[in-house]
């Protein structure tokens, strides 16, 4: 149940948290990533640097002159987790491209007619880059049309019911959900702080059914949020359902031989139980994914024949590893991906 801990919770956030992460507890338990983080930090418990020191010797050696984006790719890292560590290293990118004169030519030119995104893709920039240099050279972007009468009587009639989502409002009067806001302030109109008036049909429907039902299916069923499901719950004083049937031996053997081989939801179908409660149920029977398996012989000699050749998609598929855990090991083994050049004709 969201929100709420079990003993079997707290078992797998122990067991795993500092190996391998809040997201992969967080996916595990069904929970959100701020809430299992929270509960660990209140239980003591610690996640260790997200940094060998492999990959810290990669980013010294190439962020200067190959930058975030080269060594994001080739450790298999987010790149603002790059930036970040690099920054908290004071390593600074030596290649930052200056600006031309033909660059900001043609941004005097299409700033006021063309999408931000449109000029960065067309500059092969970064969207901030193209605003920080419009700033620098005094542009400024195209001015939205003036509210007609008509459309603030739109906005004074559908803004204040939140059964109409900013979304679409937006639609409904082409503006930008920014340009809503701005003008719903001019305009002193306000939405109702809660976010849904429960009615009766509702409370009855969840009272029926939140026993045999998971948070999800009675949000999806009420067109609610987790969060209001949860909230509306805990009010009413509806306990947390009752522990699912006993595990069987039968069944603990079924997943120990097919976990691996087997994808959850066949597992959950075939044993008629949910997925969630077959990823939980890995972890005490000693059967979860756990560290990664160390490289073979034969693996790595297959990724010295086949790196930058095959792509790094069909390499990990016949290897049966991630993407991720490709680019780290081919850092390092020094391996290179080749880029395709085009030959001038």
């Amino acid at each position: 149940m969201i929100g709420v801990w079990s003993e079997e919770d707290i078992k797998i956030l122990k067991e795993y948290y500092e190996k391998e992460g809040s997201k992969f507890v967080a996916d595990r338990l069904n929970k959100s990533r701020e809430s299992v983080m929270a509960k660990a930090a209140r239980l003591g418990l610690r996640v260790p640097p997200l940094w060998s020191e492999d990959e810290i010797r990669y980013l010294k050696k190439y962020y200067r002159k190959k930058g975030a984006a080269f060594v994001a790719e080739k450790l298999g890292k987010n790149r603002n987790s790059v930036m970040a560590k690099a920054a908290k290293l004071q390593i600074h990118y030596d290649g930052v491209r200056a600006w031309s004169i033909w660059e900001d030519n043609y941004l005097r030119r299409h700033y006021e007619d063309r999408k931000k995104s449109s000029l960065a893709k067309t500059l092969k920039r970064t969207i901030p880059s193209v605003m920080l240099r419009a700033k620098f050279l005094n542009l400024t972007g195209p001015s939205a049309p003036r509210w007609t009468e008509k459309e603030k009587n739109i906005l004074r009639n559908m803004y204040p019911d939140r059964k109409n989502s900013l979304k679409q409002i937006s639609k409904a009067l082409n503006r930008t959900i920014a340009g809503i806001l701005q003008q719903a302030q001019v305009l002193k109109i306000s939405r109702p702080i809660k976010d849904h008036v429960w009615t009766k049909q509702e409370e009855k429907y969840l009272i029926d059914n939140y026993k045999t039902k998971t948070f999800n299916e009675l949000a999806n069923d009420l067109g609610l949020t987790l969060s209001a499901i949860s909230h509306k719950t805990l009010r009413m004083g509806l306990k947390q359902r009752e522990k699912g049937r006993p595990w069987t031996e039968e069944e603990k053997e079924f997943i120990k031989q097919n976990y691996r081989k087997m994808p959850s939801r066949e597992i959950a179908a075939r044993l008629n139980r949910s997925i969630d409660s077959i990823i939980n149920s890995a972890g005490p029977l000693g059967i979860s994914a756990g560290r990664p398996r160390p490289w073979s012989d034969q693996e790595i000699l297959y990724m010295k024949k086949n790196y930058g050749k095959t792509p790094i998609e069909k390499i990990a598929e016949d290897l049966g590893r991630s993407t991720k855990a490709l680019a780290a090991a081919a850092v390092k083994l020094n391996l290179t991906r080749k880029r395709n050049r085009k030959k001038n004709n």
